[in-house]
This record gives structure tokens, sequence and C-alpha cells, in this order.
């Protein structure tokens, strides 16, 4: 029996009971890639991390193997709001005064962007601050919700998002740590000799001059 439309004409059903559909009809599945190509949602690579205190409602992964004990320095150009940290290499370490430990962090955000956190620690023989053991405070706060930083009377405090903010964090998503700290800081941030531009400028080494510079204008 042939279906009819609502003007009494014959409906030719396609796909349907068989019936080829005709040659002018749109094929559909003709138009998507391969599945096994990922669909962008679930597959997720990162090129780059951040590193720095998080800006946003914010959590930290409390799984020990995302944080490690490191030594950094924390660089502030003279012509750049921002700040440059650098992880200072077994070799170099105890050479730059300015540098100091601390326990490197992975945060995360909302839409499941990864961040390294620098939390400072004392020198030995040093006292602790309100700043470092406060921001240290919040990131174990960070641990069970989503919260925001503030800076109040020389301490982080934390304020909590609403209920319904995000879900909890899915962190099987996030690349190995390793890999993370490789993203954030490559080969340029990592101080591994004397030779490195940063180690140049703190301890006032000569400009290089150009091949027939005599430094008469």
């Amino acid at each position: 029996m042939t279906d009819k439309d609502d003007e009494g004409n014959n409906v030719v059903p396609i796909g349907g009971n068989g019936a080829k559909p005709p040659p002018d009809t749109l094929d559909i599945a003709c138009l998507w890639l391969d599945a096994k190509l990922g669909d962008g949602l679930v597959n997720i690579h990162f090129h780059s991390v951040p590193v720095g205190k998080p800006k946003a409602f914010f959590r930290v992964n409390p799984d020990p193997a995302y944080r490690k004990l490191t030594e950094v320095y924390i660089h502030k150009p003279e012509d750049s709001p921002d700040e440059q940290t650098y992880i200072i290499a077994p070799q170099m370490r105890g050479v730059i005064e300015e540098a100091r430990r601390c326990t490197l962090v992975t945060c995360i955000y909302r839409d499941g962007t990864p961040r390294l956190w620098p939390l400072k620690l004392p020198k030995e023989g040093e006292k602790d601050n309100e700043a470092w053991k406060s921001a240290r405070s919040a990131a174990k706060t960070a641990f069970d919700k989503w919260v925001k930083l503030l800076w109040q009377g020389g301490r982080y405090h934390t304020r909590d998002a609403q209920p319904g903010y995000a879900p909890d964090p899915d962190w099987r998503k996030l690349p190995a740590y390793d890999d993370l700290v490789r993203l954030a800081f490559g080969e340029h941030n990592i101080i591994q000799d004397k030779k490195h531009p940063i180690v140049q400028e703190l301890f006032g080494a000569p400009s290089k001059k150009s091949d027939g510079d005599d430094g008469i204008c």
C-alpha cells in the first residue's frame, strides 16, 4: 500500500522498507569524516600551559602525582606587567639568590584549561609569611570546591563559587604531569647553566658586540 500526503499524492519513502532514494537525494552519510579521528569534544590537545596564580574560579588537582617540589625564579621584566617563571635545574640550584623553593600544583578552570601554580615556600632558616601560607591554604580549599582568589589585608582569601557553577573536574582528561610541565616551560624557561639569558641579565654580564662594533658612534 502506497502512502498518501494531505493532497492525495503518492509518497515515496526514502530509505525505508528497502526502497532506494531517488538519484538527486542528498547522501548525508557521505558528509562525515571517519569517527576514529575524534570529534574535538573528548579529545583535547593542549599546546601550551600558563604558569601563575589562577585569575578565575578554579580547582586544584588533589592527586599528589600532579604537584612537585622544585626551585623556581620568578622574573618581573621592567617593560611588562607579566611575571615569567623559570625552573632551576639541579646543577644551578644555589646560584641564583632570588630563586626559592615552591610546590608546583596543577589547577584547572571550568572549561578544562589547565594551569600550573607555584606555591612559594620559605628558604631554610627563613620565616614563612602570610602571603605564602594563605596561598597554600587556598590551594588546599580548591581540592574540594570551585574558588576564586582574593587579596586582602596582606593575605589570600577564597570566594566560593555558587552551587551549580561547574561539575567536579574530570582530571583523567589532563595530560601527565611531566607533559604539562614540558608544555608550560619548554627548554627556554628551564635554567640549566650560566649561559641562560636570565642568568646573564641577573649577574650583569656584558652585552655581546656585533662584529665590527668598536663602540664609536
